[in-house]
């Protein structure tokens, strides 16, 4: 069976063990409270490799892929680099061994528990995935937990038939770990990133690999098809994570999420101005559609990314335009001119 690893979600890096021993866990804000009617299985897959047998530990690994074949040899093959048994030996003994690596999944579950508070919110947002893409109840995703040093935070893959979703737990671990420590050099361990790698977050990172893996790609590589693009997987969220603050759904603060909504004008005379909507340079507009500190040539307060909050925008015109065009349909559509135009969007004064 080949398992095909897609929208990984991301930072791969050598790992840097440290200690946080007695820091309290930062509890996250409290969200609405969602009643889900489904309930999606989540393994434990992090725990089922800490507790395999030293005296046969190829043999527990066996048993474990019998039961969950799919994730465990996307594990094998694709996470521990496994190219045979010989090597998946060494390296399940390797990770059982190592005291760095068992600290790391101790500060796992010290901070996030049997996951009884993120799950409510993972099923809510399954279930809201289900319904908005129009897709059978017994599609509903399985969720496999691992740890793997910093390496993945989510992806999605395909697991007998229906989509898989993979949570890597040490990159959820809130405000409170010191994820600045783990290499203080790497941008993806910017506080501006590291603000949401918390539970409170992890439904959004759910339901984005599952999204992007349904978005066709833009047409072109301008910056109006990439800001459109962008503008379609968080109107997709949004709908899907109606329970959440938009906030969550933007990974913005809220006071740059006010930001944005009091300089929908400015940012829109902004791109103009510059003539960015037909530039393909991506260096000249990388930060607009990307994660970054802040937008260049905008106010120090204004966020990254504003140009898929702009491109948000310019889809919600278009649906509401659009009532009869469905999600599936919406990502399909690549041609991001025709959606500015048929939107008839005008930034908010």
């Amino acid at each position: 069976m080949l398992i095909k690893m897609r929208h990984l979600s991301m930072v791969l890096l050598s790992i840097v063990l440290f200690s946080s021993c007695g820091e309290d866990a930062i509890q996250p804000e409290k969200l609405e409270p969602v009643a889900p009617t489904l309930h999606t299985d989540v393994i434990r897959f992090d725990r089922l490799i800490h507790e395999l047998p030293d005296d046969d530990i190829i043999a527990g690994y066996n048993s474990i892929s019998k039961a969950h074949p799919a994730f465990a040899q996307l594990y094998a093959g694709q996470l521990l680099q496994a190219s045979d048994a010989a090597k998946l030996e060494r390296e399940l003994i390797e990770i059982n061994a190592d005291t760095s690596f068992a600290q790391l999944y101790d500060e796992v579950q010290d901070r996030l528990g049997d996951l009884s508070d993120a799950k409510p919110y993972i099923d809510q947002a399954l279930q809201n995935y289900l319904e908005v893409f129009d897709v059978p109840q017994e599609q509903l995703p399985d969720v496999y937990t691992f740890i793997s040093g910093f390496t993945y935070q989510a992806f999605v893959f395909d697991d007998k038939g229906k989509d898989g979703i993979g949570l890597g737990l040490e990159m959820y671990l809130g405000d409170g770990f010191p994820y600045s420590v783990v290499q203080p050099s790497n941008p993806l361990f910017s506080s501006y990133l590291i603000r949401t790698y918390n539970v409170e977050h992890l439904p959004r990172k759910v339901i984005e690999v599952l999204i992007e893996d349904r978005l066709l790609p833009p047409s072109k590589s301008d910056f109006m098809s990439l800001m459109i693009w962008g503008g379609k997987k968080l109107y997709i969220m949004d709908q899907i994570l109606n329970f959440v603050p938009d906030r969550i759904v933007t990974e913005y603060t809220q006071e740059q999420l006010d930001w944005c909504r009091s300089n929908e004008t400015q940012m829109w005379t902004h791109f103009f101005d510059n003539n960015l909507f037909y530039e393909t340079n991506l260096s000249k507009f990388n930060k607009l559609i990307s994660p970054a500190p802040t937008s260049p040539g905008m106010p120090s307060e204004s966020p990254g990314q504003t140009g898929n909050y702009m491109g948000w925008q310019i889809v919600k015109a278009f649906m509401n335009r659009n009532p009869d065009v469905s999600i599936n349909e919406l990502c399909r559509l690549t041609d991001a001119q025709k959606i500015l135009d048929q939107s008839k969007y005008k930034p908010a004064r």
